[in-house]
């Protein structure tokens, strides 16, 4: 479908430098009132606690959402997770969030988020990086959908001190997860994967050719989001 040529569309972004209840820090939540299914292209500019340009950071995101690899659902939430690398990246503490392009895409209905959790050879939800033996996926919706894994690897506490936890590797399991309506999952990790991760996201997919060609929207600036 086409592109939101030349108005902004019913979206907002938000980035959170720390997780709360147990979340991911340094999240970027795109918001999508519309009702149709949206694919944003993102752009982040790091910023410092005072609002201030940090030129040399580099930005990387764990789903892809700077690359239009993440998709919102009609009238929901798309997350993704941001690391930062250079010099100045333990002083990020915002960004300055820009849409390069968002295109609308064909995705049912999915009025509850797409739940994963890590569980263990009883498949019992867990948080012990030892006991975990695979992702629990679970869709809660009328519409079926097709779902990617992505297991995250964050630094050490200590490493990260009184800043947020990086995002310092992450893996997307190769086949995505075909999930019917009201139903569920377990996929089971490689060995070689196992012990490394300390957190799961997943998302729905839907196959993408690239960028519209219908032209950019009306610039979106959303402005530094300090924390």
């Amino acid at each position: 479908m086409g592109l939101f040529s030349r108005r902004r569309p019913p979206v907002s972004v938000t980035f959170a430098s720390r997780g709360t209840d147990g979340d991911l820090d340094q999240t970027v939540r795109f918001r999508n009132g519309s009702e149709t299914g949206l694919r944003p292209v993102l752009r982040f500019q790091p910023v410092d606690f005072y609002g201030r340009d940090l030129p040399h950071v580099e930005v990387g995101t764990v789903l892809g959402i700077d690359r239009g690899a993440v998709v919102a659902p009609p009238g929901r939430d798309a997350v993704d997770v941001l690391h930062f690398h250079g010099m100045g990246a333990r002083n990020v503490r915002g960004v300055r969030i820009s849409a390069v392009s968002i295109d609308e895409v064909e995705l049912g209905e999915l009025a509850e988020p797409i739940e994963a959790v890590m569980v263990d050879l009883d498949k019992h939800a867990t948080l012990d990086l030892e006991e975990f033996w695979g992702v629990g996926v679970v869709n809660r919706n009328e519409s079926p959908v097709s779902v990617s894994v992505t297991l995250i690897e964050l630094e050490d506490p200590a490493e990260a001190g009184d800043g947020p936890r990086q995002a310092i590797d992450a893996v997307t399991l190769e086949n995505p997860v075909e999930l019917p309506s009201k139903g569920h999952d377990v996929v089971w990790l490689p060995d070689e994967v196992r012990g490394r991760f300390h957190a799961v996201l997943a998302h729905p997919v839907v196959p993408w050719a690239g960028p519209s060609d219908a032209g950019p929207i009306d610039p979106i600036d959303l402005g530094p989001e300090p924390a």
